[in-house]
């Protein structure tokens, strides 16, 4: 009985562990975005990529389980967003 409410709270410490460090991959994710949007260079680097689209401009600086895109369109607007990997960058 104890061996197994001893396996159970080593259990729960590794996913409270994991839980939290999703939550700040994420917070360190939101410091970038508004980097970004400040034009300042992120925290920490992730895959940069470049394309056009639509006589835009996208940057994608992706992160593996998020990314922020910029869209920029000449002489109009700049768009941010923050994505999850599986979204698209531009609709």
């Amino acid at each position: 009985m104890k061996k197994n409410k001893k396996i159970r709270n080593i259990i729960f410490i590794i996913i409270d562990i994991v839980i939290v460090l999703i939550v700040a991959y994420f917070v360190l994710g939101y410091l970038n975005f508004f980097k970004i949007s400040k034009e300042q260079e992120p925290l920490f680097a992730g895959e940069k990529k470049e394309y056009v689209k639509d006589n835009g401009v996208v940057t994608v600086h992706d992160y593996t389980i998020y990314k922020i895109v910029e869209y920029k369109i000449p002489e109009q607007t700049i768009t941010y967003s923050m994505k999850l990997w599986f979204m698209d960058d531009v609709k």
